[in-house]
């Protein structure tokens, strides 16, 4: 009887203490990132999804001053593109330099990965 009161004595405690240490990693656990393809960049706040970017579409949101913001602000471009929002020759050109940086396919569409990788930074 005394050997089964230890045991259950010990699994109890093993219990409570494994729940504790569980307890303590969770609420010490960052919040989990947010996936790049979202991840805002400091200064560039115009638009936050990944919607397409293609020649010419027009845009009601700012989606294409992201684009231009982030090339300025988060990769290797240059000279830098004017933040206006018209998917304009040379922001395609960049899109396009920044797409064959990244190993992407360099079709001038800013899709996911495109976005994902602006957002991340892409550096040469």
């Amino acid at each position: 009887m005394a050997a089964q009161h230890r045991a259950l004595l010990t699994l109890t405690v093993l219990f409570l203490v494994g729940g504790v240490a569980a307890a303590q990693s969770s609420a010490a656990a960052p919040a989990p990132t947010p996936p790049a393809a979202t991840r805002s960049v400091a200064g560039c706040d115009y638009y936050s999804g990944i919607g397409p970017v293609q020649s010419g579409k027009t845009y009601p949101d700012r989606r294409i001053a992201e684009v231009q913001c982030l090339i300025d602000t988060n990769t290797s471009y240059r000279p830098p593109l004017p933040v206006d929002g018209i998917y304009s020759p040379q922001t395609v050109r960049a899109v396009i330099v920044v797409q064959q940086h990244a190993g992407l396919a360099p079709d001038g569409i800013v899709g996911p990965a495109t976005w994902a990788a602006l957002r991340a930074g892409v550096y040469w």
